[in-house]
């Protein structure tokens, strides 16, 4: 379940620099907004880029481009966001469409374009929050866009749109209908089908049901739009406690779910501690449980959540394990299973499980996988198989300290693709 900021407008009366919310662990995506005018390009990020190319109007941002890298090295995806409820965009066909998807390819993703706002950063994705102007050419836009991602095999990228609650999106509704998304961030406030609407009012289910029944991706993942404070959004705002509530009930009942995703990143970091707690209340799932283990007989302990990277979904269970004898009180031992959920997955992942103060891992192995222990962390990663379905089972062992042993919160897991 991840956590996803919009940045880059200051809507607090100020904010910090990108890599500074890219330090904080709450945050698995950053959506920079925006471009706000296409396809004549104009950006705004609210006075954190200020230089121009020369003879040009297009901002040339090298601070944003060195923050892009530094959010990436600490695996957290960026997107640049188009649109946004103020500017002035949009396409009058389908042709301009594609030619205006070539551009954004060369100048912010995996092309070469002469001038790139970012430089040599290569941004992972595009954000479409398409909030006024003409519903026409977005399909071919997004078409076009994923034409160059399908012939790229450096990295993935995702194209997630911001539709408001309301069922159609009266601007996005055709577009999400027949192009591929990977995410759809859905505006739950400054409409009457927001959090604040929960549960009578609330119409998540309604967008469950276009997620499997409609979608173009069966497997498109939801985020609960939230504004980061009560200064965010006209209304549809809730504290922290309470979206944690509502979180805790859709993912218990829909599979659609993928996280919340909040505006902005200065409403929701910079005043309080909202986001934080709203990151760390989708994070602690996994409930430890205790089940009969069939062989043995004994109850066991198990945990088991879904974890997320982008596009990619993947299934964690670990179980406690009665299969080796412990030879006094202080050994553990447990198998951990992954298998992916939904897409195959197209090319090396990562999974870094967090260990528990006391934990030292004695053995640890997986068939055809790299696995090792780093800096409290065990890190297992694709050893390049055959196998794109992500099916891992390995054993861990070895001694704690303390009474009791715990195992670590498949929520926690960090994924990264």
């Amino acid at each position: 379940s991840n956590f996803i900021a919009y940045w880059g407008q200051s809507s607090a009366g100020s904010q910090k620099s990108l890599g500074d919310y890219c330090k904080d662990s709450s945050v698995d995506a950053i959506a920079l907004a925006f471009l706000y005018q296409f396809p004549n390009t104009k950006l705004d990020f609210s006075s954190n880029c200020r230089s121009t190319f020369p003879g040009s109007d297009l901002l040339h941002c090298p601070d944003i481009a060195a923050d892009i890298k530094y959010c990436q090295s600490q695996g957290k995806a960026v997107l640049l966001s188009m649109g946004g409820a103020a500017g002035a965009y949009g396409f009058g066909s389908d042709s301009e469409a594609q030619t205006y998807a070539n551009t954004v390819w060369d100048m912010f993703l995996g092309g070469s374009g002469s001038q790139r706002p970012f430089d040599d950063a290569v941004l992972d994705g595009i954000d479409l929050d398409i909030e006024g102007g003409s519903t026409a050419g977005y399909a071919a836009y997004v078409a076009q866009l994923r034409s160059h991602f399908e012939a790229s095999s450096d990295k993935s990228y995702y194209i997630t749109g911001a539709p408001q609650c309301p069922f159609p999106d009266a601007m996005l509704g055709s577009t999400l209908n027949s192009a591929w998304f990977d995410m759809v961030f859905v505006q739950f406030y400054n409409n009457f089908c927001g959090l604040d609407a929960y549960p009578q009012g609330f119409n998540y289910e309604q967008w469950d049901a276009w997620a499997k029944s409609q979608s173009a991706n069966k497997n498109v993942k939801l985020y609960i739009g939230a504004p980061g404070s009560q200064s965010a959004a006209g209304r549809g705002y809730v504290d922290a406690s309470k979206i944690n509530s509502i979180v805790s009930d859709i993912r218990g009942k829909y599979s659609s779910f993928g996280g919340v995703m909040t505006w902005d990143a200065s409403q929701a970091f910079d005043s309080s501690s909202w986001g934080q707690s709203v990151s760390s209340g989708l994070k602690s799932g996994g409930a430890q449980k205790r089940a009969m283990d069939p062989y043995s007989g004994k109850l066991i302990s198990t945990r088991a959540a879904n974890v997320t990277a982008g596009a990619l979904h993947a299934r964690l269970e670990l179980i406690e394990s009665t299969a080796l004898e412990a030879d006094s009180a202080d050994t553990f031992a447990f198998l951990v299973r992954i298998q992916s959920v939904g897409q195959p997955i197209q090319r090396g992942w990562e999974m870094r499980i967090p260990l528990s103060a006391g934990i030292a891992v004695a053995e640890a192995s997986a068939q055809s996988h790299h696995i090792k222990v780093h800096e409290d962390m065990l890190v297992v990663a694709d050893g390049g198989s055959s196998d794109r379905s992500m099916a891992v089972a390995f054993w861990v062992a070895g001694r704690h300290a303390g009474n009791e042993f715990g195992l670590p919160d498949p929520a926690r897991i960090m994924l990264f693709a």
